[in-house]
């Protein structure tokens, strides 16, 4: 299968370096996207325009989204013709609430409170204690090389599209320090229909655990 990788709101797409390995070695193709090359003030639906013209050609791929990109993989998938969802330690939308509408309901249920506010791209620290807490150290200080805040502001409140024909997963690491794992397991039942893929460790398992999530991603392309 050939797999998208749409990188969230705090790497750039370098951060998909090592599970872009895994999965070649398992058979699998990859591409990869930079939104912030498309500014930071688009709607979904502009974000995946973008993305489908960028990616024009390419086969119908499996769209993985990472943390805050998770607000676009619906969007993409649907203009890719997508085969799959992925939602990688990610917020899952419900299409009839934003994503600021529902952290002003209740910001500490979805979101580790002492996360609320932190930008790992200046602070290194915080980077090392939230994303890469579960990393060796040298393979934490090859992904603070990996930062980069990316805050398409105007999208947080939006109501993203959701797209249900399409078959989606998601994968929900339970060291999570940054989205709350219980809150990605109930999105995820609720709003995808499925159960999660729950596997050890923190907010970048792609980094941390590239061959578990992987191994994941080769079973859901069946």
């Amino acid at each position: 299968m050939h797999f998208l990788l749409v990188h969230g709101t705090t790497q750039t797409p370098v951060g998909w370096q090592l599970l872009t390995g895994e999965l070649a070695a398992l058979g699998h193709s990859t591409s990869t996207t930079d939104l912030a090359a498309f500014g930071s003030d688009l709607t979904a639906m502009g974000y995946a325009a973008a993305v489908q013209a960028e990616h024009a050609g390419e086969p119908a791929p499996a769209v993985v989204g990472h943390s805050g990109a998770g607000l676009l993989v619906p969007a993409i998938a649907e203009a890719m013709g997508a085969a799959l969802q992925v939602f990688l330690a990610a917020y899952v939308p419900s299409g009839s609430r934003s994503l600021m509408s529902e952290l002003e309901a209740d910001p500490t249920g979805m979101m580790h409170p002492d996360w609320i506010g932190v930008d790992p791209g200046i602070d290194h620290d915080a980077a090392r204690r939230f994303l890469f807490h579960d990393c060796t150290p040298d393979m934490s200080e090859w992904a603070i090389g990996t930062l980069r805040t990316f805050a398409p502001r105007s999208l947080y409140s939006e109501v993203v599209p959701v797209a249900p024909g399409i078959p989606a997963i998601s994968i929900v690491p339970d060291g999570d320090r940054t989205l709350r794992p219980e809150w990605m397991i109930s999105a995820t039942r609720e709003r995808l229909g499925v159960e999660p893929h729950i596997i050890d460790g923190g907010h970048c398992p792609h980094v941390s655990r590239p061959a578990t999530v992987a191994a994941i991603l080769d079973s859901a392309a069946g």
